[in-house]
């Protein structure tokens, strides 16, 4: 079968739609609605075990939202109460944010007077963060570790499920469970309560169609124009028929996919839910239509293209993937992983897409993928099966569901609909744990007693003794942030219940436990790690310049980084021009990063969650380089306090001189496959260098570089000329759009400090 369309054009109706689509006045944005329905719920609720209390305050937004639908539209549907909306994210849990925006927003004087009273019942009095221990305290605030432990914002609802089943389906499946739960015991009764959640918000849910299919059929009743009103018509029949029965045919089930994101977003907010494997479950559909000539590859683009639409809008970092493999191992590619890259290419917008690649994935698929990147804006971004497969399966992950994960958020891991990953549950600054080391545990920009007392360099006789003093520190912040994650998790039970997530999580429904108590089939936390890089060129820089060439003395050197370098501008340069780097494929350097990388996946294995689950590895530094780079001292590889830490797993801005084969060979020697949550590292390219001949020399390093075992891989091509002239003139380059750190942004939403970060990273041409 043909690949795709290929020569795609949107249609007059999509550039409509797409035109609508653009930003609008900040005034079209100020509306409440959600957080009100949420709220009335909540308060009508009082008294009713928490489970009961989540579902009916969810339920009331389930069914109050306004069915919207506006002209040209083929997939319906909005987020919010306008059609632009998505500014405001519901945080139902900080009563603060909405009292400072009641008074902006689009409620009733009615509707903010009730608001305002509930609010100030303290709603949400029973949430309460964990108590912060002092010294975990101390590590956040001097940059060495930050802790979230949360369950929120980071998901992959079983979207297939829904297609498959319908809410009808899914809810008779919570009554088949809540029969067989016992009159008695010591967790029936929240058995029982979680169920009948779940079965409530299983109800409201279907009725989202129904509820749209009523709007529609008003419009048609209306309309004198007959084309317009069969196309009311069609709408019509397609929302009754879906989410609540299965999808029968591709738009259905596109239909029904994007009224289940919407439900997920009602609950959790956008953030980094995401969409998942989007051309595996939506391929038998439109393969079965198009088997029986129900709908043209054309038909299908369009379909796409007006759900792109709808992602766009509220936007923050919805992930969708294409590629990879199947259960079996086998390659997953098919036609509309063709037509996805496609549609995106049309539309000319950047938004979250990447592909999984494997070795047996067809190079025609790495090739497509390889003219859309050309084009700019970052995508589609990579994911290696060869590396990250293994890594789940080394973390407990069957094989068959680890073939089967997708990215959220930025570039995190998750097992779609199986699993809570407690997405970037905490940091922790490699780079601020060997400063530590280097400096008896004080930190070398206010000298306070930040970790253990390991001894200071001048005390430290080789790299050896650094390396023991450095593992002290990693090993006693690890522990902290451990410990934090996992206090965090365990308040986070007795505060708030996710019945949406947990209806669309296996294995909650058989086991009748909410996905914040543990019901999902995979529960772990993800530990992201930043500054490798960094710390990977001081420790070069320490072996090299101290401990075998002795052209500085341990002593010399912990005065010049206690100094920042006071007066010792030439040591400096020496450091940072004259010893190897990281990046550039040479074994000192490259070693150390990635022992570096092993020691802290070994380490993370030791640790369990409340659940019994464990902690998987992240090699990410999302775009925290910027913050706690200002919270790192001088460091032995020349940089100055307070200089950016290298972005994820990318070598430090400017230092990768050797060319793009020499970063990727540096890449590949990083152990990859111990990192079950993903690692990460953004490439900068010239556009020349994917000109003419040198496209499929670039196909063949992204081919090389899966075989190697590199994790993730993302592209700016871009050339800094373009990047200054951009800063000079923002109107001029404003659909300007490049890699910022697992998500793409039009470099003139990016403010002075983030733009200058990404200028000064290599931009390769060789």
């Amino acid at each position: 079968m043909e690949h795709s369309t290929r020569r795609y054009q949107p249609s007059d109706r999509i550039a409509r739609l797409w035109q609508r689509a653009q930003p609008q006045p900040e005034d079209m944005f100020l509306r409440e609605f959600r957080p009100y329905y949420y709220l009335e719920g909540w308060m009508r609720a009082k008294g009713d075990p928490l489970p009961i209390r989540n579902a009916r305050a969810l339920c009331s937004v389930f069914e109050n939202m306004p069915p919207l639908i506006f002209a040209d539209e083929i997939i319906v549907g909005e987020n919010g109460d306008h059609q632009c909306d998505g500014l405001i994210n519901f945080f139902p849990l900080d009563p603060a944010f909405h009292r400072e925006q009641i008074a902006a927003s689009g409620l009733s004087d009615e509707q903010k007077t009730a608001m305002s009273m509930w609010l100030d019942e303290d709603p949400f009095a029973h949430f309460s963060l964990p108590a912060v221990s002092p010294e975990q305290r101390l590590a956040e605030q001097h940059g060495v570790i930050a802790v979230w432990g949360t369950d929120l914002n980071h998901s992959i609802r079983d979207y297939e499920k829904v297609l498959r089943l319908g809410f009808d389906g899914i809810r008779r499946e919570v009554e088949s469970a809540l029969a067989s739960v016992p009159s008695s015991g010591p967790d029936a009764s929240n058995r029982r309560a979680n169920l009948l959640a779940f079965e409530m918000v299983c109800r409201s849910a279907a009725g989202i169609g129904r509820r749209h299919a009523a709007a529609a059929r008003q419009f048609a009743a209306g309309c004198s124009d007959e084309d317009a009103r069969r196309e009311w018509e069609t709408i019509a029949a397609v929302c009754e028929r879906v989410p609540e029965h299965p999808a029968r045919t591709f738009r259905e089930a596109v239909q029904s996919l994007w009224f289940a994101h919407i439900l997920t977003v009602w609950e959790d907010g956008i953030n980094a839910n995401g969409i998942g494997r989007i051309d595996q479950f939506l391929w038998p559909y439109l393969e079965a239509d198009l088997a029986d000539g129900r709908i043209t590859m054309n038909e299908a683009a369009e379909i796409l293209a007006a759900l792109w639409i709808k992602l766009y809008r509220p936007y923050d970092v919805q992930q969708m993937m294409v590629g990879g493999q199947l259960a079996d191992g086998g390659d997953a590619t098919n036609p509309l992983s063709y037509l996805v890259l496609d549609v995106t290419e049309a539309l000319g917008f950047v938004r979250c897409l990447s592909a999984r690649l494997h070795e047996g994935s067809p190079r025609d698929l790495v090739a497509r993928c390889v003219d859309l990147l050309a084009r700019g804006g970052g995508i589609p971004f990579f994911f290696n099966d060869e590396a990250i497969v293994p890594a789940l399966v080394s973390r407990g992950i069957p094989i068959e569901d680890a073939c089967g994960y997708a990215a959220i958020g930025c570039i995190e891991i998750t097992i779609p609909g199986k699993a809570n990953p407690h997405a970037v549950s905490h940091w922790i600054n490699l780079a601020k744990c060997l400063e530590l080391a280097l400096n008896d545990g004080r930190d070398l920009l206010d000298d306070v007693q930040v970790g253990p007392q390991t001894g200071s360099l001048a005390d430290h006789l080789s790299i050896d003794d650094v390396m023991a003093a450095y593992t002290r520190q990693l090993e006693y912040f690890s522990e902290l942030a451990v410990a934090g994650s996992n206090a965090a998790e365990i308040a986070h039970r007795d505060c708030y219940r996710l019945p949406y997530l947990s209806l669309l999580t296996d294995d909650c429904i058989s086991t009748g436990l909410d996905i914040i108590e543990g019901g999902a089939r995979y529960n772990y936390h993800s530990s992201a790690a930043m500054g490798i890089p960094n710390a990977a060129d001081s420790l070069a820089a320490l072996q090299s310049a101290v401990f075998e060439d002795e052209k500085i003395s341990p002593a010399e050197m912990l005065d010049a980084l206690r100094s920042n370098f006071s007066g010792r501008e030439d040591l400096r340069l020496s450091l940072r021009n004259r010893v190897p780097k990281y990046g550039n494929d040479n074994p000192l350097p490259d070693g150390f990063a990635a022992d570096l990388t092993r020691q802290y996946c070994d380490l993370l294995a030791t640790y369990a969650t409340p659940t019994g689950g464990t902690f998987f590895c992240h090699l990410f530094t999302f775009t925290l380089m910027l913050g706690y780079g200002k919270l790192t001292g001088a460091s032995p590889d020349g940089s100055l306090a307070g200089e950016p830490l290298a972005y994820s797993l990318s070598p430090v801005q400017g230092r990768d001189t050797t060319g793009l084969t020499a970063v990727l060979q540096s890449l590949a020697k990083i152990p990859h496959h111990l990192a079950a949550a993903s690692s990460s590292a953004i490439l900068e390219v010239d556009p020349t260098l994917l000109e003419g001949a040198g496209r499929s020399v670039f196909v063949d390093l992204i081919v090389t570089a899966i075989r190697q075992g590199v994790g993730q891989l993302q592209f700016n091509v871009v050339n800094a000329d373009t990047l200054k002239a951009a800063q000079e003139d923002p109107d001029r380059y404003s659909s300007l759009c490049v890699r910022v750190s697992g998500f793409s942004q039009r470099f003139c939403l990016l403010d002075r400090e983030m733009q200058d970060h990404i200028i000064a990273r290599t931009k390769h041409t060789s």
